[in-house]
Formats: C-alpha cells, structure tokens, sequence
C-alpha cells in the first residue's frame, strides 16, 4: 500500500503552537573517500530513530533530502530547548566527538545546521493533493476552511 493522499486543499494548523525547524545535513566534499563520509551519514538513522521511540523529549518530525553530495534533514521541534538538550545527550554527543576526532578539519566531509524558531502564529503552509509532509506531519493536518482559504488568513487568523 502507498502513500495516502489527501485529495483538495490542506494546512498545517499550528497557529496555537512554537515550533523549532532544525535543518541539519553532511556535505560529501570527497566521494571516494568514503570510509570518511559514510560512518556520517550511518549516525544520523539511529539518532532519528531514537527521537521518534523519545516524543517526550519535543521531537516532532523530520523529513530527509537527499541531492547531489548532500544529505539534508529538516526537523521540526516543540521548542529550542528541547533541541538544546537533545544535542546535548549521550548520542548526539557521542556522534559530535566521533565526528570531530575521525574528520577535524580533512575537509572530505562537511556538517552543518540551522534553526528557526517561529513564533506563535508566525507561519502559514498548504497542501495541494499531498500525503501528510514537513509541518502538517508534524502538527495538525487540517482542510481548508472559509477562514484558512487565503496565506493571509492562515497567517494573521
């Protein structure tokens, strides 16, 4: 069985809610060097795993991207403090350090992040004839209504 799809005209209903979007990702800077790249790109499937069995800790969602020589995740959260303190946490601390002893400055594999805390009532999305994705998989997936039919109505309620 495949993805369902909702058909006609969805949003994301958040506007009651902070959300932290953590965009995350490596950057394989030598392709054959993979003995470099690859234990990267292994340690971002068990810590996604364990956010997903922990939703205590405020991980919502994350979607994966991959594109040419760039693994991309786009993580959505309860709060920055919640982020903080994951990072914090034996696994992603642990991948920290193993990242930095094996790789330092060689530059055959590049990491980075950014993150995003939107306020309140401070974000708007649709979705067109979509599966639940990104914002809607990680809040409420509602239709659209009378009051929601326009990006400034989603945006300014």
């Amino acid at each position: 069985m495949g993805t369902k799809i909702f058909n006609g005209r969805y949003i994301a209903n958040c506007k009651d809610k902070e959300i932290v979007v953590f965009i995350i990702g490596m950057r394989i800077n030598h392709l054959l060097k993979f003995w470099k790249w690859v234990p990267v790109f292994n340690a971002m499937g068990p810590m996604v795993k364990e956010l997903y069995q922990n939703p205590q800790w405020g991980f919502l969602h994350t979607e994966f991207l991959f594109s040419w020589r760039k693994v991309i995740l786009v993580q959505y959260w309860v709060g920055f403090e919640e982020l903080v303190n994951y990072a914090h946490g034996k696994n992603h601390s642990y991948a920290w350090k193993t990242y930095n002893n094996k790789i330092k400055d060689n530059g055959s594999v590049g990491v980075f992040h950014e993150t995003y805390q939107i306020e309140k009532g401070a974000s708007e999305a649709i979705y067109v004839n979509m599966p639940k994705t990104g914002l809607s998989k990680a809040t409420e997936h509602i239709p659209v209504s009378k009051d929601t039919n326009t990006a400034q109505k989603r945006m300014n309620g």
